[in-house]
């Protein structure tokens, strides 16, 4: 159990991308493998005799065994399938502003290959031409993130231009890259919680914690808000 717990803390960094997962997949496995494979088979493990419902009594050293083996055999069959696609980090790159300065002078091919692998709905030529001018332009580079690059598309009416750049946007802004998103939102829920009950604007509040990036993005909002 070690091994998964130093995994969780590692996934739950907010800078990781594919290449840092499956390193970090290659390494666990491999750890869970080898406890794996340093437990013995007992020759009798495979007929291991069911424990009275009526009285407990402690397993015996070959059923010790038996678990153990069944509860790695369990935790790497569940890795591999939990992690068997990453490649939403890779498209993330793409569209990350403090990369487009480096993405104008070496356009990042292999990710735009990943990106249209894992995204079939996208058109390859027609989002590079996209993406070439949108690496090109300091007014896009200005932009710091997913969010707000698709606002200043929205903002600019240029959904019909830049068509493949907005559908890629969309989906990077729908889908979570982590699962610490989901534990993030319960911790607010909690804190909010605790001065106020059952308050009407409860979601509201709850929104405005767990937004406060984009939140604080926006121009005199708390003037705004004030009138």
């Amino acid at each position: 159990m070690p091994h998964v717990d130093m995994l969780i803390s590692q996934l739950q960094k907010r800078n990781i991308d594919s290449v840092y997962i499956t390193g970090l997949i290659k390494r666990f496995t491999s750890s869970i493998q080898t406890i794996r494979d340093s437990i013995p088979s007992g020759e009798n493990s495979g007929s291991v005799q069911q424990p009275p419902t009526k009285k407990r009594r402690a397993l015996g050293h070959e059923e010790h065994q038996l678990l153990a083996r069944e509860v790695c055999d369990s935790i790497l069959s569940h890795a591999k399938e939990r992690f068997s696609f990453t490649k939403h980090l890779i498209s993330a790159t793409l569209l990350q502003g403090d990369l487009f300065e480096q993405h104008s002078r070496t356009f990042p091919e292999a990710a735009l290959e990943t990106t249209v692998e894992a995204h079939p709905l996208l058109d390859k030529a027609k989002l590079k031409t996209e993406l070439s001018l949108v690496y090109d332009t300091d007014q896009f580079r200005a932009c710091s993130g997913a969010v707000t690059l698709l606002q200043f598309f929205i903002d600019n009416n240029l959904q019909e231009t830049f068509t493949e750049t907005v559908s890629l946007l969309k989906v990077l802004v729908t889908t979570p890259m982590a699962r610490a998103e989901a534990e993030r939102c319960f911790s607010t829920l909690k804190r909010i919680k605790t001065f106020l009950r059952n308050s009407m604007t409860l979601n509201a509040l709850a929104m405005l914690s767990i937004e406060k990036k984009l939140i604080r993005s926006i121009p005199d909002f708390n003037t705004r808000v004030i009138e």
